[in-house]
């Protein structure tokens, strides 16, 4: 088969765990928000960064389940993105024969959804770096765990044993 693709496979294959990874974290944080009523902040783009903080701050103490909720709805998309990159690589090596290791591409996949939490927390909807770190650390739980279940740690050399 020929080297480019498969290459171009795997890109595939991480560019679509990305998107399911997007959608689960959409679908889940919709859910969410029938338990947790959204904040509505008027002209929070035009607010400093100070003012933001306060005001996050005053609703995630009004509101005891909104800081997990966003946890469970950032977690879920490397526990996605990572057990169904992990799934497509199992298929393309499978199926091409080809030796790739899942994770060269489950670690940066890991690496891009933690940055994404951490941006999200501490730049766009600043909630702390305390709560930002507990929200990384969640996500980098959840995306080790779904390496371990989609089977990640075994070699794709040839059959499991």
């Amino acid at each position: 088969m020929n080297k480019f693709l498969k290459i171009a496979l795997v890109i595939v294959a991480v560019l679509a765990s990305i998107l399911l990874g997007g959608f689960a974290v959409a679908i889940i944080e919709s859910g969410l928000h029938n338990i947790v009523e959204p904040p509505v902040f008027a002209d929070f783009e035009s607010m400093s960064f100070a003012e933001k903080a306060t005001t996050i701050d005053n609703y995630l103490m009004s509101h005891w389940f909104a800081f997990p909720s966003v946890v469970i709805g950032h977690a879920t998309a490397p526990f996605v993105s990572i057990l169904s990159l992990v799934y497509l690589l199992k298929f393309i090596n499978k199926g091409l024969k080809a030796k790739f290791k899942a994770w060269h591409f489950a670690l940066p996949l890991a690496v891009l959804w933690i940055f994404v939490d951490l941006m999200m927390d501490l730049v766009v909807v600043p909630v702390g770096p305390k709560l930002a770190s507990i929200d990384a650390v969640v996500s980098l739980i959840l995306g080790i765990t779904a390496f371990i279940i989609a089977g990640g740690w075994r070699k794709h050399e040839g059959p499991a044993s």
